[in-house]
């Protein structure tokens, strides 16, 4: 495989072709230099608290004699400086003590931030779609993305656009919601913002997204993690996979991480059809696909499909699967794989070009290391945080405002009371680490208010404690009995105030990634808020005070009591650093709330699975001993102000398939303050060869009004991409007919409709 080698190193030559680069490179490679480039090692080892970093850098060194193709450098604990120092000693033992000299790409996580000591904090995903508003989440990623790349990352296991339909599941905040627009949207914002555009080229500021899970991780039974995913062909095509696919064809992702799960019966990462045909021959999908961590082991230990760990390397092989993550388990026995079936190495030389072939476009054979002084002052600067903030703000959503309670009249308290478990909680979510500006709610009132009213504060209870004794993960809720001093503390605060913001919720303990054969659970059975929490609200309640109930936490919660009886709530989920700043603004009114929920609130757990789009059956009844409707509909959220929605017109009343179609309505803030609407615009068909949903959201547009001010908004639809569908046969059909158009502030406040056709 290395004879006619070049004596001149043509893959040293940053002026010739990408192309002869790779391959130059290729030729000179040995089996186990070639097998190398598959594999990886992480930074991240439980010797990184036990031993200390120096000894974490020693392990991943002995494994880098033939090369590496990435390091995983997730959830760093080291100072800006110190990250930078470490991969740099990495890539420079790479260039220097290594025969080819192959730098390694280094992989980092960057869900809502570049998880990283000091790294800017933002929102989580299901907070981000929260805010509607695609561009500021476009920024969010580009600060995420320059600080990672500034820290020596060049690849981001980012962004999850699963459908999060289960809000029992522990990863829901990681998500952005229920609706395949919506998360098509905003996943295609985030690899923008990644990539530095959609070029597909990260260049020197930016890194490689990896959208995932791909696909249908979000679909676990029972919203258990790690569970079966039976998903209907119809609703793969239609619903699952058009995320993935603009992430492919518009955004041009260079990476993809495929599903713990299965799809059809295959697992993700031994599943050809979705890795290679669908993927790169149907799609034209040009980067590399990432194993989610241990899955290609899994192949062997947990889904059962071949019964050696050599099997497991193969068959992801031979699947389109390139790098094996966090630690090489499978892909390490590649050479001897290959040395009993030497056609192998064909798919191995695939995946190890593709692999070449991004490092070389990220410019790291030039030049691999990255500056320690540049990257304190990206990291977490003055200009990033503020984003931080707008964006925080903008994901705040008003559940409820009875009597125009909120905002808060400053000059008109005294004494302001701040209660609950999170009140004083600096939690910012799943997948990221602290930093020196993450702000509470509590910490957020109090700088806000300074010294023109009195702040205070009791805790009232506590959520509940959860322990991993003997392998397994233990929820204990405190006995009422034990709190009901703390609980009797908090109303006398309450009493005595003005006004109450209590804040409940959850945490990173009661709503997290599980691991089930590691036994770590942080799924949930039941939606309601855990331990004391309902009790301390209902007491709060009682005493007559004016009471804001802030929800926080990475899911919805199913609280009918509770949003029956307060007068003003807020949902925050995880706003990340400016959490408590940006509560603040919109309590007081500096901000005006403009969220709208991403997901579905159900009263019940026993109502699922409930999203806006199921499907339109003329039969289905609710509940005997349940409230029709959600507690709150997919697309819901309040202002601060009033919006009219008029002259709603449809350009024709009959387009040909292939035409686009066109609409127009106008929007226009009848009330007294500046605020911002989500104008949602859905579809129904008719009449279908299929059973369709009630309703599709089709387009969105955010737009911020003055009082008084109207704006003429115009949308535009192709049925091919907008009102197909899976038809009877499992191919793409645009059928003639009649369709309705709903434009409106939610999926259940529908404004104006109107009519067309399809002919």
């Amino acid at each position: 495989m290395r004879e006619n080698v070049p004596p001149h190193p043509i893959y040293l030559d940053p002026a010739a072709p990408l192309a002869a680069r790779v391959q130059d490179l290729l030729a000179r490679m040995t089996v186990e230099e070639k097998a190398a480039q598959l594999t990886s090692a992480s930074l991240r080892l439980s010797a990184a608290t036990e031993e200390g970093l120096a000894e974490v850098g020693l392990q991943v060194r002995e494994r880098l004699t033939h090369g590496i193709g990435q390091i995983e450098n997730t959830f760093d604990p080291r100072t800006p400086r110190q990250s930078v120092e470490e991969v740099n000693a990495l890539q420079r033992l790479l260039r220097e003590e290594t025969r080819l000299g192959i730098p390694a790409l280094i992989g980092s996580e960057c869900l809502h931030g570049h998880v990283g000591s000091q790294s800017t904090i933002f929102p989580v995903p299901l907070a981000m779609a929260s805010s509607w508003n695609p561009a500021l989440v476009r920024r969010a990623f580009d600060v995420t993305a320059r600080e990672a790349r500034a820290r020596g990352s060049h690849e981001a296991h980012t962004p999850v656009v699963d459908l999060g339909r289960d809000p029992r599941w522990g990863r829901i905040e990681e998500t952005y919601g229920e609706d395949t627009w919506l998360v098509t949207q905003m996943g295609l914002a985030a690899i923008a913002g990644l990539q530095g555009g959609m070029a597909g080229n990260p260049g020197r500021s930016h890194v490689i997204a990896a959208p995932k899970h791909f696909a249908g991780y979000g679909q676990v039974s029972g919203g258990r993690n790690f569970a079966a995913t039976p998903i209907e062909t119809k609703t793969l095509w239609d619903e699952i996979l058009p995320p993935f696919a603009a992430a492919v064809k518009v955004a041009r992702a260079q990476g993809i991480m495929a599903s713990h799960g299965e799809v059809g019966g295959v697992p993700a990462h031994g599943n050809r059809w979705l890795l290679t045909d669908l993927l790169r021959d149907e799609w034209g999908f040009e980067g590399m696909v990432v194993s989610d961590y241990y899955d290609i082991l899994r192949l062997d230990e947990f889904h059962h499909v071949v019964a050696s760990l050599d099997e497991a390397a193969r068959l992801a092989l031979i699947a389109g699967m390139d790098l094996d993550l966090p630690a090489g388990a499978a892909y390490c026995r590649l050479p001897a794989v290959i040395a009993a079936e030497p056609a192998l190495e064909v798919d191995l030389d695939r995946s190890v070009s593709r692999i070449l072939r991004l490092k070389f476009r990220l410019g790291l054979f030039e030049d691999p290391f990255v500056d320690a002084t540049a990257a304190e002052s990206i990291v977490g600067c003055g200009a990033h945080l503020a984003v931080a903030e707008e964006l925080a703000a903008e994901s705040i959503t008003l559940l409820k405002n009875a009597g125009d309670l909120l905002p808060f009249d400053l000059a008109a308290l005294r004494t302001i009371a701040v209660i609950g478990p999170n009140a004083a909680s600096i939690e910012t979510g799943g997948y990221s680490m602290t930093n020196d500006h993450v702000v509470s709610i509590l910490a957020g009132i109090t700088q806000y208010v300074g010294a023109r009213a009195r702040v205070v504060h009791a805790e009232g209870c506590r959520i509940g404690a959860v322990s991993y004794e003997n392998h397994e993960t233990v929820f204990r809720a405190h006995p009422l009995a034990g709190e009901l001093a703390a609980i009797g503390a908090a109303v006398e605060v309450a009493r005595r105030a003005d006004v109450a913001v209590v804040c409940v919720g959850g945490n990173t303990r009661t709503s997290t990634e599980a691991f089930y054969l590691a036994g770590i659970k942080g799924d949930r059975a039941t939606l309601g808020l855990l331990g004391n929490q309902e009790e301390l609200v209902r007491r709060i309640l009682a005493t007559g005070t004016p009471t804001v109930v802030v929800l926080m936490g990475g899911r919805p919660y199913a609280i009918p009591g509770i949003a029956g009886q307060a007068p003003a709530l807020l949902n925050t989920f995880y706003l990340g650093q400016a959490n408590g700043a940006a509560v603040a603004r919109v309590l007081f009114g500096d901000v005006n709330p403009s969220g709208k929920l991403p997901i579905t609130v159900p009263r019940s757990v026993g109502q699922l699975p409930m999203y806006y789009s199921q499907k339109a059956e003329s039969f289905y009844k609710d509940y005997l001993d349940e409230a029709p409707g959600p507690l709150f509909p997919f697309g819901f959220g309040l202002s601060y102000t009033t919006f009219e929605y008029s002259d709603l017109q449809v350009g024709q009343p009959t387009y040909r398939r292939e035409e686009s179609v066109r609409c127009r309505v106008t929007i226009t803030n009848t009330g007294r303050r500046a605020g911002a609407e989500v104008v949602q615009v859905y579809f129904r068909d008719l009449v279908a060869s299929v059973v369709r949903p009630a309703k599709l959201l089709v387009r969105f547009e955010k737009v911020f009004l003055q009082p008084g001010e109207a704006r003429e908004l115009t949308f535009e639809l192709s049925p091919a991409k907008d009102l197909s569908f899976t038809g009877i046969d499992l191919q793409r059909v645009v059928e003639p007919g009649e369709f309705e158009l709903m434009v409106g502030s939610s999926s259940a406040d529908i404004r104006a409709t109107a009519t067309f056709a399809l002919c």
